[in-house]
């Protein structure tokens, strides 16, 4: 059993979360890349692990080898998420030659703070969340140094950096000085980083790789997964998928509307 322990709400009341308990109902399935083997899911083009860091160069190193045996030579995007407990001051070192392996290392702002041995405290204070962003991207984030950092931030939205890019912060779609029947949507947060990391998934390949603009299609992403607990309402409108019936493209339109930069 795996225990949540209730958080503060923000100040705003933006977010309104209670004490939550979480248990596995079935045994827990251990990544295998050699099951990928003559299925369609070794041709994907992203690849999104959570794993520490030592299981994460494992995993990778097998995954492309596979891929090389099967004339496979293009790199798929590589997405680390690291694991909670693994995220410790002593497993720093580690973390860093590994986040040099993959394309997007996305710590969120907890977790990173646990890299750093710094106070939870800290990770709603965003000039620390940058200071120890820029020093993951200065170790050298992916191959050539040319991946990105993405911090998950919770209600401070996410902060985003690569070398080729301003580093750049992005509001939650959900924000506190919104009107409170907006306000009022967010009702559970379980789940919102995994739609953030599938959105961006999404938002790199249709956007040919700007990674600004996936951001904008995670947050969008974790929008959905905020307004239940459990999954989103699919549904159809004419030839339109709805989300808790509402328009995906609508509503990344009009977030990305309100960024000056976009």
């Amino acid at each position: 059993m795996l225990t949540e322990p209730a958080r503060e709400t923000n100040r705003n009341e933006l977010t309104s979360l209670l004490a939550k308990s979480f248990q596995y109902t079935t045994p827990v399935l251990a990544v295998q890349e050699s099951k990928l083997q003559r299925t369609a899911l070794l041709t994907s083009k992203v690849y999104h692990y959570l794993a520490s860091p030592q299981d994460m160069k494992t995993r990778l190193l097998n995954l492309l080898a596979l891929r090389e045996q099967e004339g496979m030579l293009d790199r798929p995007l590589i997405i680390w998420e690291p694991a909670p407990l693994s995220c410790k001051p002593e497993n720093l070192e580690a973390c860093l030659e590994t986040a040099a392996l993959v394309d997007v290392f996305t710590p969120n702002h907890l977790e990173l703070m646990a890299f750093f041995e710094q106070s939870p405290v800290a990770s709603s204070n965003r000039s620390e969340i940058e200071r120890l962003g820029s020093e993951l991207l200065a170790s050298g984030v992916g191959p050539e140094g040319k991946g990105a950092v993405i911090i998950r931030a919770g209600e401070n939205g996410c902060f985003v950096q690569s070398r080729n890019i301003t580093s750049q912060w992005l509001p939650p779609f959900y924000t506190a000085d919104m009107a409170k029947e907006y306000a009022s949507k967010v009702v559970d947060p379980t789940g919102a980083g995994n739609a953030f990391l599938g959105g961006y998934a999404i938002g790199y390949l249709q956007g040919m790789g700007n990674i600004l603009e996936a951001a904008c299609y995670g947050s969008v992403a974790a929008s959905f997964a905020l307004e239940q607990v459990g999954m989103p309402e699919k549904s159809n409108e004419r030839d339109e998928e709805l989300w808790n019936g509402a328009s995906v493209g609508r509503r990344l339109h009009q977030y990305m509307a309100r960024q000056e930069w976009f």
